[in-house]
């Protein structure tokens, strides 16, 4: 989980000239102010100076006669350890002092020449190496922590913040099995293996005087795409054998430390093809060609494995049925509902063009049953027409394409019938909006269906809104007056009227508010401090975020105006969205200065 710019420039500077002048005036030489100095006096590297003295890394850190570069994680990266973790290191002090060093130096190297470094690797002081790289913004990035905010100089070293907490790579037990012998072994590649025998390149990855560095996708990462697909390729074994190589580095073995340093880097695969080695800065995630690294350095006789949760297939065509897309989905069988939408809109006719390519995110009957009752026979047919077309992409759009542009920071697309859907890809799932993909890539003559298990609605049309937040707020006291109540205690309704200002407000219902404690929530609302600070973690600044743009945010955070990250996630079932734990019921209330999400829990956290 990625927590960006969690320190801002000015405690940063309070807390350097803090520690640089304190008693200037008074004392006739200065006094030095260390590494373990500052981190101290700015306060917000509790948990670092903690573990700094159960391992004895203070003294170290506190020497004047050394020097040396420290990356220091805020509290807030050592939190997303969790509490369990951190307790367990301070009793592990060895494992401890590992960690630190390995996020230490030795010698002053400035952001500068930081900077100037990306793209190498960089010797700690633990024996171990970081990976430097420059993010898409330029950010310097230490193997996947971004630096938020960096030069911070003391008489011994300098000081540069990071957002998490780095963990050197383990150690290396000397291999007894090459890269086949390992996935076989392993369990979770048999499908990774069958194809590897059918194109006989199992021979070629079981080469001890060879070197490969392999990315090697799960079981259930070839599920994804399908077992029609798959059965496709085993019989096109030259399709087959080329989309593998794409994920094979050929005559070196490229470890994660390594890679990080690639970050933003066309890899050549070993059948020519180019595929991205990116580094995901929401996530913390190592990529590749849009797929997710979910472990890393298994080393064997002859390489290191990587695994990863998607199939790359990239550019390569994969052979396809000489049927559309209707005719696909019509002899599927699973997909009469749809059938019987498009052929009532006339949309069959379109989709069965087989001059046109098309990406149809395809909904079960599963899917349609979820609907209420009656839900289809009361639309007419232009909002019919609406809704199928917000599931179509023009162009075919591979699920591993898919998945790219659901790792980048630009991860919408256009539908057919003009607005945007949000692709997501988190926990190894790729979602359309709140829609989980099931099955990807069912190969069309004219296209691709990915199926999902949702119908995805898309936003609807509203008249120009006349009222501000919280006049819509007042207006409907049966849902909201508990949040009017609070809001008035804590002075912020003049905040949320102010139509000079733009605000997503995510805002919890009465009933939402009657789930806490009557005691805690009567002692809540008389302290205006802590009332604050709760709606405001409520409210996302100077930004109006639409469902899209939220489910576009899936498995990542939102800054608040209190300061605090609130988590986006969907939920499996019902595709509706999750803020800070919060289920999102009714979404996209528009207002002349931005837009009510309702929730129907308080965020406390």
């Amino acid at each position: 989980m990625k927590y960006l710019k969690l320190l801002t420039v000015t405690i940063i500077s309070v807390f350097f000239l803090q520690a640089c002048n304190d008693d200037k005036a008074t004392e006739p030489e200065k006094e030095k102010i260390t590494i373990v100095d500052a981190a101290i006096s700015n306060g917000s590297f509790t948990t670092l100076v903690a573990a700094l003295q159960a391992t004895g890394l203070d003294a170290t850190l506190s020497d004047t006669n050394s020097s040396f570069t420290v990356f220091a994680p805020t509290d807030d990266a050592f939190a997303l350890l969790g509490d369990d973790t951190i307790n367990a290191l301070l009793a592990d002090t060895d494992t401890l002092s590992n960690i630190l060093t390995y996020h230490v130096i030795s010698g002053e190297v400035d952001a500068t020449t930081a900077i100037s470094l990306a793209g190498t690797t960089v010797s700690m002081v633990n024996g171990d190496s970081v990976g430097l790289s420059l993010s898409p913004d330029n950010e310097l990035l230490v193997n996947a922590a971004t630096v938020i905010f960096a030069d911070i100089q003391t008489d011994n070293g300098i000081i540069h913040v990071i957002d998490a907490v780095l963990l050197p790579p383990s150690d290396i037990v000397t291999p007894t099995s090459n890269i086949v012998e390992t996935a076989v072994a392993n369990g979770n590649f048999t499908t990774l293996v069958a194809a590897l025998q059918a194109t006989e390149l199992d021979v070629v990855l079981a080469d001890d005087s060879a070197n490969f560095t392999v990315f090697a996708p799960t079981d259930a990462a070839f599920a994804l795409i399908g077992d029609a697909t798959i059965n496709t390729l085993l019989d096109n074994t030259e399709v087959l054998s080329r989309i593998l190589l794409q994920h094979v580095i050929p005559e070196m073995a490229v470890d994660s430390v390594t890679a990080f340093s690639l970050n933003g880097v066309m890899v050549e695969t070993a059948s020519t093809a180019l595929i991205p080695l990116n580094i995901n800065t929401s996530t913390d995630m190592l990529t590749f060609g849009g797929a997710n690294i979910i472990i890393k350095d298994i080393y064997t006789t002859n390489g290191i494995i990587h695994v990863i949760d998607a199939v790359i297939i990239g550019d390569v065509e994969v052979p396809a049925p000489a049927m559309s897309i209707v005719d696909v989905a019509i002899a599927n069988g699973s997909f009469t509902t749809l059938v019987g939408a498009l052929q009532a809109t006339g949309l069959d006719t379109v989709l069965a063009d087989l001059e046109s390519d098309f990406t149809v995110f395809a909904p079960s009957d599963a899917a349609f049953a979820k609907l209420p009752a009656d839900t289809l026979i009361n639309l007419s047919t232009e909002q019919l027409s609406n809704i199928l077309l917000y599931h179509v992409i023009p162009g075919k759009v591979l699920a591993d394409g898919a998945i790219t542009l659901a790792q980048s920071s630009s991860n919408t697309a256009e539908a057919a019938n003009g607005d945007n859907v949000a692709l997501s890809f988190s926990n190894s799932t790729l979602f359309v909006n709140g829609a989980k993909v099931s099955t990807a890539d069912v190969m069309a003559d004219n296209g691709v269906i990915h199926v999902i298990d949702n119908i995805i609605m898309p936003l609807a049309e509203s008249d120009t809104p006349t009222n501000s937040i919280v006049e819509v707020a007042l207006a409907d006291p049966d849902n909201f007056s508990t949040l009017v109540t609070a809001l008035t205690a804590a002075d912020l309704v003049d905040t949320l009227a102010d139509e000079t200002k733009t605000f997503t407000v995510f805002a919890p219902t009465n009933s939402a508010f009657e789930k806490i404690d009557s005691d805690v929530l009567n002692a809540l609302l008389a302290d205006k401090t802590a009332l604050t600070e709760v709606l405001l973690t409520h409210v996302v600044g100077e930004v109006s975020l639409s469902s899209v743009d939220a489910y576009a945010a899936n498995g990542k955070t939102l800054s608040t105006l209190s300061n605090t990250k609130i988590s986006v996630g969907i939920d499996a079932v019902s595709g509706s969205l999750v803020i800070g734990g919060a289920n999102v019921v009714i979404t996209d209330i528009n207002t002349t200065n931005g837009v009510i999400h309702v929730i129907d829990t308080v965020i406390l956290d």
